[in-house]
């Protein structure tokens, strides 16, 4: 079965082979890694469309199956809330990059009219309104970062 059917099952058929009281395995890799682990134990090849490796232990180096499931966005989203491990993105561009080089970058992409990626006008001109909203949602979230 592919990911992609799998993912139309209910998300508790999805989970049935989970058994978190196991021990995590930590072999090292990423979630690439991972998702090959996952493919191979539940025979669901993974080409098509893409699907999230959610992590039913909480720990994203766990590689046991037994922890793994495939998920939509928003179910890792919540599972990653739900187990404390879940950053905004600013958090992330905070832990990656530092806190000034973070305020830099998002300085600059208020000079773009627009913050990179995400659904807002990809390769569509932005609008002045769109902008002037962006810039004081930004502002606001970050304090005066502009």
């Amino acid at each position: 079965m592919l990911v992609e059917e799998y993912l139309n099952l209910k998300q508790s058929n999805r989970q049935s082979h989970l058994e978190t009281q196991s021990a995590c395995i930590e072999r090292g890799g990423n979630s690439t890694n991972h998702r090959g682990v996952l493919a191979q134990y539940l025979d669901t090849p993974i080409y098509g469309r893409p699907a999230d490796l959610c992590h039913a232990c909480g720990n994203d180096k766990c590689s046991n199956p037994n922890h793994l499931y495939w998920g939509t966005r928003s179910e890792n989203v919540l599972d990653s809330k739900k187990h404390g491990t879940w950053k905004s993105p600013y958090e992330s561009l905070v832990l990656k990059h530092g806190e000034d080089k973070a305020k830099q970058i998002l300085k600059e992409n208020l000079k773009d009219g627009c913050s990179r990626g995400g659904k807002a006008g990809k390769g569509k001109p932005k609008t002045p309104e769109h902008v002037a909203k962006v810039k004081a949602s930004l502002i606001k979230k970050f304090g005066g970062v502009a």
